[in-house]
């Protein structure tokens, strides 16, 4: 039986097999054999990562010059991989970072995370704050303390956007007396975050009031 290999969660491939000590210079073609050999494997989907005998044996073979022996071949199951994504996210400006989670694309077998054997976290690093002004930011995904028998793991960073806040500018209320000129009008605004006051907060001119 001919070695094969695969991954974890994905059907057998077909079984081959390879025939020796043909006489004569004859093949297959020419020896006069006919049927096929049987060919198993007592793996499954759902076997874990391993090595597991593939089976040959007599089917319907048959033979007038020949007899046959039977040798059997090794079905390697290897890990699947699984992706693994930092989940984008937005914020504005002032707020606290927003909790960083975690979407897994992959899993064979109806298998889940909770289900699946995986140990340990993945770590997610992100270099912002309150403080950071408008822009994006990479959410930093890494292997952390993760590891399984049946995956291997890919990893896909994701992206923090920082979004303006919004500041209210209201007019002023004035009063005058009947008769005299418009006061000079006024705005007062209200919303800046991080302990800023028009002066520190970087906005540039004036509303038109």
């Amino acid at each position: 039986a001919d070695n094969k290999r695969r991954l974890f969660g994905e059907a057998n491939p077909d079984f081959t097999a390879a025939y020796t000590g043909f006489v004569n210079g004859e093949s297959l073609a020419s020896s006069g054999i006919s049927g096929a050999p049987e060919m198993y494997s007592y793996a499954n989907p759902a076997s874990t990562v391993g090595n597991y005998d593939i089976f040959a044996g007599t089917g319907s073979l048959s033979s007038s010059n020949y007899k046959f022996n039977f040798v059997s071949g090794v079905l390697t199951v290897g890990k699947t991989l699984l992706t693994i994504t930092a989940d984008s996210k937005s914020k504005l400006y002032g707020q606290a970072n927003p909790a960083l989670t975690i979407t897994y694309n992959g899993f064979v077998n109806g298998q889940s995370f909770a289900t699946s054997g995986i140990k340990g976290a993945a770590a997610l690093a992100l270099n912002a704050s309150e403080l950071s002004p408008v822009g994006n930011y990479p959410i930093v995904i890494t292997n952390g303390s993760l590891t399984s028998a049946d995956y291997d793991f890919a990893f896909v960073n994701g992206n923090l956007e920082v979004q303006k806040a919004t500041l209210d500018v209201r007019a002023d209320n004035k009063t005058k007396i009947y008769g005299q000129p418009n006061p000079d009008l006024t705005a007062t605004i209200s919303g800046f975050v991080n302990g800023e006051i028009l002066a520190n907060s970087g906005e540039i001119g004036r509303a038109h009031v």
